[in-house]
């Protein structure tokens, strides 16, 4: 009930338009939504921790929010970097839910660093800048959103790939075929 009033479910349902366009799979719109369900939270948590920032930076030396910048590059490379990284692909289908809670506090983490880092960034720059910084941060955003998003699609990829590899190295061996001569014959 209460999402239907939620400006981040239909920023997010918005954003996302594009998933509802293909012709999907019914887990698919369920991933998709456990998915924007997931991004509320993390959006709402950057939002409040957004206002205790531009709270406590107010009162802040632009010395020490260049050093905060400076700070804060690690915490987004880092948290950025292994949220990338992790795909849903290699996670099993049965441990979604797992999946869900790991990449929603990945993401929390990351985007909270981005959000602190903008703000600061925005402290000390001049307004004329502001627009930039705004299309720089609302880019990452809907990228990474998106991304996660379509990476979810691929839930339990590696698996079923694992399945039909072992599967396809019996018949050959059923067959008497040698997929090790075949690709050696073929290099020759």
């Amino acid at each position: 009930m209460f999402q239907k009033l939620d400006p981040f479910y239909w920023f997010l349902k918005a954003m996302l338009r594009g998933f509802f366009k293909v012709e999907l799979k019914s887990e698919e719109v369920d991933f998709i939504s456990d998915n924007i369900q997931k991004h509320r939270k993390v959006l709402w948590i950057n939002l409040i921790a957004a206002i205790f920032v531009v709270l406590a930076l107010s009162k802040t030396d632009a010395k020490d929010i260049a050093t905060l910048i400076t700070a804060l590059l690690a915490p987004v490379m880092v948290m950025g970097g292994a949220w990338f990284a992790i795909s849903f692909g290699a996670i099993p289908a049965k441990l979604m839910n797992v999946s869900l809670s790991c990449t929603m506090w990945m993401f929390t983490a990351f985007l909270t660093s981005l959000t602190t880092m903008f703000i600061a960034v925005g402290f000390v720059t001049p307004a004329v800048v502001w627009p930039v910084l705004g299309i720089v941060y609302l880019s990452a955003l809907f990228a990474c959103i998106q991304y996660d998003t379509a990476d979810g699609m691929k839930a339990g990829l590696d698996e079923a790939q694992l399945r039909h590899s072992r599967a396809a190295v019996r018949y050959y061996k059923k067959q008497g075929i040698d997929p090790d001569a075949i690709e050696q014959a073929s290099k020759e």
